[in-house]
């Protein structure tokens, strides 16, 4: 991901090393450091175990001045497709679903309070790298973002198990808000009340459902395809 961010020009100030760096395929990434003008802070392997939060580290790190977006800015993209994280509680699942959202070209992610961190370092590291390019937007209230949308000609899109309709049923072309509730408890009633088109995904009888991060990617997937043919 520093190698990546280094050279696609994505807001390293510094790079953090430690020696065995240059053992490894690292030496692309201080040249690259290097023909950006960036400063490398050398440190031990000792410390830079301690500092990071995986087990096996590799020996670089960067720090990285991320850009700031706005919901005006999802609002006006020209992909019309956004979703919505509320209140996802696994880092795992959110750097997963970023990563998925890059994928399909979508506008960017909204996110709402008591998410986990986009920046927490297991989803950075879920996300591979799309958490630097992905818009990611921090919306304090969930249904006035979402009226915003739909004063915007933006339909709503939410999985529940006793819809009628399929994601393969409905017109994913047009723009859309797709949102994804917590893990556990989903999307709480009075957001149900306001979405557009309840829809399922369809499942062998011995499945009730899936993690938040795959059905994410099928609905995102599916609107991709639409928008393709």
């Amino acid at each position: 991901m520093v190698e990546e961010a280094l050279r696609d020009n994505l807001g390293v100030k510094t790079v953090v090393a430690a020696p065995s760096l240059v053992q490894h395929h690292g030496k692309g990434v201080l040249k690259l450091a290097e023909s950006r003008g960036i400063d490398v802070l050398w440190i031990s392997e000792r410390l830079m175990d301690a500092l990071s939060e995986s087990k096996t580290p590799q020996p670089v790190m960067a720090e990285v001045k991320m850009k700031q977006y706005s919901e005006e800015g999802l609002l006006a993209n020209a992909a019309g497709l956004i979703v919505i994280a509320h209140q996802l509680q696994d880092p795992g699942n959110l750097g997963t679903i970023i990563r998925t959202a890059e994928a399909v070209g979508a506008s960017g992610l909204a996110i709402t309070q008591n998410t986990v961190d986009p920046f927490n370092a297991k989803a950075v590291r879920a996300s591979m790298g799309s958490i630097l390019r992905l818009p990611v937007v921090h919306i304090e209230d969930i249904a006035t973002f979402m009226k915003t949308c739909k004063q915007r000609d933006f339909q709503t899109v939410a999985t529940v198990l006793t819809a009628e309709k399929t994601h393969f049923d409905v017109d994913l072309r047009k723009p859309t808000v797709v949102i994804l509730g917590q893990e556990g408890a989903g999307l709480p009633q009075d957001i149900m009340s306001d979405i557009d088109l309840r829809i399922r995904i369809p499942m062998a009888a011995t499945i009730d459902s899936l993690n938040v991060a795959t059905a994410a990617a099928v609905i995102l997937y599916e609107a991709m395809r639409q928008r393709l043919r």
